[in-house]
């Protein structure tokens, strides 16, 4: 029965909202591969993309979504965590952030689809984690989709490559004569990516606190945020400052070229 409505949270869009965000590296940057591809590749590389110019050849970093949105919402989560109650009641109209049932494993998906609207439509019966429905989770499809960030800025280097003493985990002491040599994006990188956000049908009115949820995490709590992103945070890499640079919303008329009038 659990594949009976496999679509049905998604059926309904009451808007979709394109915020834009451009990310300037403060510290050396490590979001990376985790094997070395080439001989003389350095011991820990970078995910980068072959760009050819003229007759050379540089390489350009590349930030997928995927890491982007894993720290966005656990700085996000981190945050809220510390609200009290009415706060978040003021903020959200809804106060619980985590789901603390095993909806998937004990309901199908049309049981799950009444519960979210009972939560999202009783303020005394919130039974589903605000923060699960905003960036998703194992029972419900992510409204909210973070892009690959990608260079915004020109340089001749994007990249450059570290050296860092090497750790021996087993012994928890430094390796003698041993160096690990990293790759890092450079400070002062600019980079842009987008937050797309579907506006699903709760069937309230107004504003969900889904919707609340996500334009405060865009309008005030990322713009101008410095943030950590990425790897070796404990060596000084990864702070991030982020500013919104464009925010827009579309009607599903809109999206389908329908013009009102």
């Amino acid at each position: 029965m659990s594949q009976k409505f496999p679509n049905l949270l998604h059926a309904s869009l009451n808007y979709r909202r394109v915020v834009s965000f451009e990310m300037h590296t403060i510290e050396f940057l490590r979001v990376g591969e985790s094997k070395v591809i080439d001989i003389g590749s350095p011991d820990l590389p970078i995910l980068k993309i072959k760009e050819q110019k003229g007759g050379s050849i540089r390489y350009k970093p590349i930030i997928p979504g995927s890491s982007i949105k894993g720290a966005v919402r656990s700085e996000y989560s981190r945050v809220l965590s510390g609200l009290p109650e009415d706060t978040l009641k003021s903020l959200f109209g809804y106060s619980k952030l985590f789901t603390e049932k095993d909806l998937k494993s004990n309901y199908d998906s049309y049981e799950i689809f009444n519960i979210i609207v009972n939560s999202m439509t009783n303020k005394e019966n919130n039974e589903v984690g605000l923060l699960d429905l905003l960036f998703g989770s194992d029972f419900f499809a992510s409204p909210t989709i973070f892009t690959d960030a990608i260079v915004s800025n020109e340089a001749e280097e994007y990249i450059g490559e570290r050296y860092h003493i090497r750790i021996d985990v087993d012994r928890d002491a430094v390796m003698e004569n041993s160096l690990l040599n990293v790759e890092a994006v450079y400070p002062g990188t600019r980079f842009t990516f987008k937050i797309i956000y579907n506006s699903l049908d709760f069937g309230v009115k107004d504003e969900s606190p889904v919707d609340k949820a996500f334009n405060v995490l865009v309008s005030s709590f990322l713009d101008n945020r410095e943030m950590f992103l990425g790897g070796f945070k404990s060596r000084g890499y990864g702070l991030v400052r982020l500013k919104k640079i464009d925010d827009r919303k579309f009607t599903p008329e809109e999206l389908v070229g329908v013009k009102n009038g």
